[in-house]
């Protein structure tokens, strides 16, 4: 995976490295890792010089995943995310923005995924505001050709840059955070450049 996006990528590509980068956030968030994708992170191949924070979070979650085990990563995902009684993080939009679950943000959200045509899987357990769940819709509205690019640009501001640079940090100060540490600091980034991406386009 590139370390920047640059500019003399084609759109399509760039395209695919930013709803690559969404996806793998999404499933990291909605579990931990398996033992396949671990040994996967563990081989991304760093190209340029990785001094830019993107680039140095790449190689942040290289280490990480190299020096992790699994048992102890599903533990971590636990107590980080799921806790007794709760976890350290709680990954939810309607949290972040609300203080409360299940509240007006995942209204909004519901609005907009029912406006493009989006439905919620009836195997899916959690709501559509989980951090998981909406870094694979912003997968989805970046792949999909029908998605308007204005309305990729106000998913983001409304329902992932409101609130999820700030559940990245909380996850890179979380106790019991190691491995997550490292997609805390990704994800902080990523969104990041996410917002010079939509800033450039307007």
């Amino acid at each position: 995976m590139n370390d920047t996006l640059e500019p003399t990528i084609a759109t399509d590509e760039v395209d695919a490295l930013r709803a690559g980068t969404w996806t793998l956030l999404g499933r990291l968030l909605i579990e931990a890792p398996s033992h396949e994708m671990r040994a996967r992170l563990a081989a991304i191949a760093s190209t340029g010089g990785g001094t830019d924070a993107l680039g140095m979070a790449w190689s942040g979650l290289k280490d990480a995943a190299r020096d992790a085990r699994d048992e102890a990563l599903r533990t971590e995902y636990q107590d980080v995310f799921i806790g007794v009684g709760g976890g350290e993080v709680t990954p939810y939009a309607s949290w972040y923005l609300s203080g409360s679950l299940m509240d007006r943000p995942l209204v909004r959200l519901r609005e907009d995924l029912e406006a493009l045509g989006v439905t919620r899987s009836s195997n899916c357990s959690e709501p559509e505001d989980h951090a998981g769940a909406v870094c694979e819709i912003m997968a989805f509205a970046i792949l999909d050709g029908d998605v308007d690019p204005e309305w990729q640009k106000d998913l983001f501001l409304r329902h992932a840059d409101s609130w999820m640079g700030r559940l990245f940090e909380d996850l890179t100060n979380a106790p019991s955070a190691d491995f997550y540490r490292a997609v805390g600091a990704l994800g902080k980034a990523f969104i990041e450049l996410e917002r010079q991406f939509y800033a450039m386009s307007a």
